[in-house]
């Protein structure tokens, strides 16, 4: 039996490759997990903010704003309320002060003036991811979300910090769609876009308030007047008389102040017609602008009556912006 040959001098004997150390697991902190975004549309256009990067609009920017307005409203009521005053001394100024202490209130009663309610199990399901993504981008929190019903694809302007949707929108819209919408609403309120806001809901809640007094006045009329056909007695008829009378002093006190909100109340429609497009402009730099121009086009498809000149000029406008 052949003795295997030694080797040569100065050459050592080849070894066998070593297996690689296996690598420590890497844990994966909870705060390291990034949120994944709402399923998108289609998108066929680029966006104007990469995915994830938020806008930082500093919320004290608004406070400012709003409180600017109140001082320069407290200077125009001080004035007011002196001429009122040599005309009616001290109750004059009193009955002007009151009324702007009222208006200023308004913003802070408008989620129970407007109609609004908090979301429902199967809403708040569909809104909370899409809500807490849009948040991110614009960089802010603690928004409160409410939804007004509505078959609308925007809710009526909300104030201080409340966002409204309406149920349609929280219902039927794709979640990108959504997230899309949810960015327009809480452009009415970054910036210096929340004085608008802020001021809308002072000068349509009184419109609001005395009509639902009007209402409330007259409601029981009617169903007074069945009551007292059936009973085909005269008390019956007397109930009619006096609740008339209640209603018609009620109207003759509210009709003067009424004309007058509903005066205002047109004048800030008008006013707040390039709202929608400063929202929209928001919605778009927070990087919705795509989703936001499907949501447009889809509510303009499915739309029964008719085609919707409005809608139809909001998803042009958009396009235009887009490129």
């Amino acid at each position: 039996m052949e003795t295997p040959a030694p080797p040569a001098p100065g050459l050592r004997k080849p070894h066998a490759p070593r297996p690689p150390a296996p690598r420590p697991a890497v844990r994966r902190l909870p705060e390291q997990r990034v949120a994944e975004a709402p399923p998108q549309a289609d998108e066929t256009g680029p966006r104007h903010l990469p995915p994830g990067r938020p806008q930082g609009t500093p919320s004290g920017r608004a406070g400012f704003a709003i409180g600017l307005v109140v001082l320069v409203e407290g200077g125009l009521v001080a004035a007011v309320a002196f001429g009122a005053g040599s005309l009616w001394p001290f109750w004059g100024a009193v009955s002007v002060f009151a009324v702007w202490a009222l208006l200023l209130l308004a913003p802070l009663s408008a989620a129970r003036s407007y109609g609004y309610r908090e979301p429902d199990g199967e809403e708040r399901a569909r809104l909370e991811h899409a809500w807490r993504y849009v948040q991110q981008h614009a960089g802010v929190s603690g928004y409160r979300l409410v939804i007004v019903e509505s078959d609308g694809l925007n809710a009526c302007r909300p104030s201080a910090r409340t966002v409204a949707v309406t149920s349609h929108s929280a219902r039927s819209l794709a979640p990108g769609h959504l997230a899309a919408v949810l960015a327009h609403e809480l452009g009415h309120l970054q910036g210096w876009r929340a004085v608008p806001a802020f001021v809308h809901a002072q000068v349509t809640l009184p419109n609001r308030t005395l009509r639902w007094a009007l209402r409330t006045a007259w409601s029981p009329v009617g169903p007074m007047w069945k009551r007292a056909v059936e009973w085909h007695r005269p008390i019956g008829f007397l109930g009619v008389l006096l609740l008339g009378v209640v209603a018609a002093a009620v109207t003759v006190l509210v009709a003067v102040p009424a004309a007058l909100a509903y005066a205002a109340s047109l004048g800030a429609r008008l006013l707040g017609a390039g709202g929608e497009a400063r929202a929209d402009a928001a919605a778009m730099r927070m990087g919705f602008g795509v989703d936001l121009v499907a949501a447009v086009e889809h509510r303009i498809e499915h739309q029964p009556d008719g085609l919707p000149l409005p809608l139809v000029r909001r998803a042009q406008a958009l396009r235009r912006r887009l490129g």
